[in-house]
C-alpha cells in the first residue's frame, strides 16, 4: 500500500517580486532520500490511518547505507513511531527513540515527523515501526527489513520534531508522468511568534530522468518580496518516490514562508503561510 503523500497540489501565488537570495540559500543540496518500505494502520475509511515510510539514505551524495523513517499520522489518537535494528539476524531492538506524533487535527493536516538516520549496511538489518489506537488495545505495525549496500558516506542529521502538513499551500510542479511536490510545515498548528517551517519535496515515479527541484521561500513584507531561505533541493524519478527534507527556518508572526517548486518548466509556488 502506497502511504498518502505529505503534501498535495495547491493554488499558485501571483504577484511578488524575489529579493537576492542568501548565500547558504544558493545551495544546491545533495540530500535525499528514497521510500523503500511502508507500513499502515487503519482505523476506518479514506486517510484515517497512521502511516510509517522507510527510508534509504542511498540516492544521497555518497551513498550512505543509513535508514530512517517518516511517521505520518491522520487519526484522532496518538501515533508512536521509532526504528528498530537486528545485527546478523539477532533480535530487533530499538536504536531511534519512541516519537509520538499527535492526533485529532483533521484529514488536511496531519501530523508527522521524521526520525535520525541509522546504519543499515552488510549485516545489519533496519525496520521502521509504529503504534497506534486505543490505549487499551494499540495496534502496532513495522515495515520489512532494509539492508543497504556498503558505503562509508555519513547521513545527514536531519531528524526532526513534530511538524503540520499545510496541504492546501502545496505547490504542485506536474511533470510528464510524474508529480513535483514542494510543501511548507509548520513546527505549530497555529501560527505564534516562535513558530518555524521546513520544506518537504517529493516526486513520484515516472518514465525517464524528470527532474524536480525545490526550496522555501519568506517574506517580511506581507508579500511584496521574497527570498529563499533554504537550499535548493533536487530529485529525479529514475529511483521511484523520493523525498528530500530542508532544514527549519524561522517563520513567525509577522513573518510568511511558502513553497516553491520546478520541474521543465517555470517555477509555481504554493499559497505562503
Amino acid at each position: 500500500m502506497t502511504v498518502a503523500a505529505v503534501g498535495a497540489a495547491g493554488a499558485l501565488v501571483a504577484g511578488g517580486s524575489l529579493a537576492a537570495s542568501a548565500a547558504s540559500a544558493a545551495t544546491t543540496s545533495g540530500v535525499r532520500y528514497q521510500q523503500v518500505q511502508s507500513a499502515t494502520i487503519l482505523f476506518g475509511p479514506s486517510l484515517d490511518q497512521c502511516s510509517v515510510i522507510a527510508l534509504s539514505a542511498a540516492p544521497s551524495i555518497g551513498s550512505p547505507a543509513y535508514v530512517s523513517a517518516v511517521v505520518e499520522n491522520w487519526t484522532t489518537n496518538t501515533c508512536t513511531g521509532w526504528v528498530e535494528s537486528s545485527v546478523g539476524g539477532g533480535a530487533w531492538t530499538n536504536v531511534s527513540p519512541q516519537q509520538v506524533a499527535p492526533g485529532g487535527l483533521g484529514p488536511n493536516n496531519p501530523s508527522w515527523f521524521k526520525t535520525g538516520n541509522y546504519y543499515a549496511g552488510p549485516g545489519t538489518s533496519v525496520r521502521a515501526c509504529i503504534e497506534a489506537g486505543p490505549s487499551t488495545a494499540p495496534a502496532t505495525k513495522c515495515t520489512n527489513a532494509v539492508t543497504l549496500a556498503a558505503s562509508t558516506a555519513a547521513p545527514a542529521d536531519d531528524a526532526t520534531g513534530v511538524y503540520y502538513a499545510e496541504r492546501q499551500l502545496g505547490a504542485n510542479a506536474n511533470v510528464n508522468s510524474s508529480e513535483c511536490f514542494a510543501d511548507v510545515n509548520s513546527s505549530t498548528a497555529a501560527k505564534s511568534a516562535t513558530s518555524q517551517a521546513n520544506l518537504t519535496l517529493q516526486v513520484n515515479l515516472g518514465i525517464g530522468d524528470i527532474p524536480c527541484t525545490g526550496w522555501l521561500e519568506s517574506s517580511s513584507d506581507a508579500g511584496k518580496t521574497w527570498t529563499q531561505v533554504t537550499p535548493t533541493y533536487s530529485l529525479t524519478s529514475l529511483s521511484g518516490e523520493t523525498w528530500a527534507f530542508s532544514p527549519a527556518v524561522a517563520d513567525g508572526t509577522g513573518q510568511l514562508v511558502r513553497a516553491c517548486a520546478q520541474g521543465t518548466g517555470a517555477k509555481v509556488c504554493g499559497k505562503p503561510w
